[in-house]
């Protein structure tokens, strides 16, 4: 009996049995073995014809391979491999290369995490916390001075997720290491257009004040110096004017 022949819930019913069966071959595909993390997969049509399934189909199952965080567009390459792992019951896609709605859509969910974190570091912080804090602090300086994008970015990483550790809340660092590959891609978007603009410097202040919120135990002055990092933040990936300047410790 063909498509047309059945009724529109059982037409309804196939489909989506057939995205589940496309799902669950590239997710096994992908998580087999067979792929490396950057690489990219073969195009969509080859794809389609190699299991005998429509474009449209393979579509709507690689919108579910994005949402479980596998797949990402890469402008002008295709599908690029994102996680080679299944995911976790807690599912988000990075944001696709070049669109700024989603990359800032990722800066709003981090200025929630990153103002309370900041705050709890405050008030929880040991010597250890302090100290990851200024390695990181160093080795992002030392990425502006050498130009080094990757350096940077590995070094401001480091430096976030000792303000996790410092909340003393096993959450807080569980929530930030299933953000890190979200973060990681917002983090090289602004530090790519901060050379650009030659304003490296203005990150690194940033990242200071709230260093030096942190050290002195003042989680109000850490909550200000958090905001504000987040809204430059946002700034920079728009390429819209400062809204704001950290207050100074």
């Amino acid at each position: 009996m063909g498509l047309l022949n059945r009724q529109p819930n059982e037409v309804a019913r196939l489909e989506t049995s057939l995205t589940d069966r496309i799902v669950e071959t590239l997710t096994n595909e992908i998580t087999s073995g067979q792929y490396k993390i950057g690489e990219v997969l073969p195009p969509e049509q080859i794809i389609a014809d190699r299991l005998g399934v429509s474009r449209t189909a393979l579509r709507e199952a690689v919108s579910r391979l994005k949402a479980d965080g596998l797949v990402n567009s890469k402008q002008g390459r295709g599908l690029a491999i994102t996680a080679v792992t299944r995911p976790s019951v807690l599912r988000m896609h990075a944001a696709d290369e070049g669109n700024l709605d989603q990359i800032l859509g990722i800066v709003e969910l981090r200025r929630g995490f990153e103002i309370e974190a900041a705050s709890l570091a405050a008030s929880r912080r040991t010597e250890v916390d302090l100290a990851a804090m200024r390695e990181a602090l160093q080795s992002m300086a030392d990425a502006i001075a050498s130009d080094d994008i990757d350096a940077g970015v590995e070094a401001d990483m480091r430096f976030h997720r000792a303000v996790a550790e410092a909340t003393r809340n096993e959450h807080y660092l569980e929530f930030f290491q299933f953000l890190s590959r979200l973060l990681a891609y917002n983090l090289r978007v602004s530090r790519t257009r901060s050379a650009k603009a030659k304003r490296g410097t203005d990150a690194q202040n940033e990242h200071e004040f709230l260093y030096r919120a942190i050290e002195r135990g003042d989680p109000a002055l850490a909550r200000q110096c958090a905001r504000s990092h987040i809204e430059n933040t946002e700034a920079r990936l728009s390429n819209h004017g400062y809204p704001s300047r950290p207050p100074e410790p």
